[in-house]
């Protein structure tokens, strides 16, 4: 299949860079760090009994498993389109018979391949190391689960790729970037369960693509969601990955139109 030889192609030319600048990687991955400071902040609040649901076990399964899922859908495709727009270096990419976004895709899955090594082993050993943790290993539920960590990296990527085809029309999109980033680790269960929110503000995630991009493939993990919350999350969040999908495709052939090259 050609698009299989050529994601293979990208593939290599990824890792190339990426073992060039293992570590960078290694600083970049010290944002999800963020996770593990937050469990330790909930162990404390939940020391003397469990917080809507959630004991000490539940906090630590829960910001483990989000540990590996923020690092396997973490993304930088908005400050690379930035920067390519910004140095010109989007021109020679445009020439060549394969969209630049497979690149990005490319070099991104890649990039997971450093980052599992790293953090699936501590995070393993985390969960093995304490006492009534539950996760839900049947073959449906593991299934259901990398269907939801697609669904998942599919709306972080693309809403970021979004936010990046800013540049087209501003040389500040850092700001936007920056403020999306903020939006996202906040709405997404990366500071805290969505659980932990008010019911009213719960009801209205619920439909919005934020708790998609983490929390819901950590509850699916966890086995906390009936079979009926299962089918309408992943129905929810399939569609928003269709939506955002439709959007960069759209918003790239309007924005593609109006590029101009500076710089190189």
């Amino acid at each position: 299949m050609w698009w299989l030889r050529k994601y293979i192609a990208l593939g290599k030319a990824g890792w190339a860079l990426i073992m060039e600048y293992r570590a960078q990687v290694v600083i970049w991955m010290t944002s999800s760090l963020l996770m593990v400071i937050m469990l330790l902040v909930w162990l404390s609040i939940s020391s003397e009994g469990a917080v809507n649901g959630y004991s000490s076990a539940d906090f630590i399964t829960y910001f483990m498993v989000g540990w590996i899922v923020r690092n396997l859908t973490a993304v930088w495709a908005s400050w690379e389109l930035d920067f390519n727009i910004r140095e010109g270096r989007l021109s020679p990419m445009l020439l060549r018979p394969i969209h630049p976004i497979h690149n990005d895709i490319a070099v991104h899955w890649v990039e997971k391949l450093l980052r599992l090594g790293i953090v699936v082993p501590i995070a393993a050993i985390v969960l093995l190391l304490t006492p009534e943790v539950h996760l839900d290993f049947s073959p449906l539920n593991i299934l259901t689960f990398l269907v939801s960590l697609i669904g998942a990296w599919l709306i972080v990527f693309l809403s970021d790729y979004l936010v990046g085809i800013l540049a087209f029309w501003t040389s500040q999109v850092g700001a936007f970037i920056n403020g999306f980033f903020g939006i996202r680790l906040v709405l997404s269960g990366a500071i805290a369960p969505v659980a932990m929110f008010p019911p009213a503000v719960q009801e209205v995630l619920r439909w919005s693509p934020f708790p998609y991009m983490l929390n819901f493939s950590v509850d699916v993990a966890m086995g906390r969601l009936t079979p009926e919350a299962l089918l309408t999350g992943l129905i929810v969040q399939w569609g928003w990955a269709l939506f955002f999908i439709c959007a960069a495709w759209a918003f790239w052939k309007i924005a593609v139109r109006s590029y101009s090259a500076v710089g190189a």
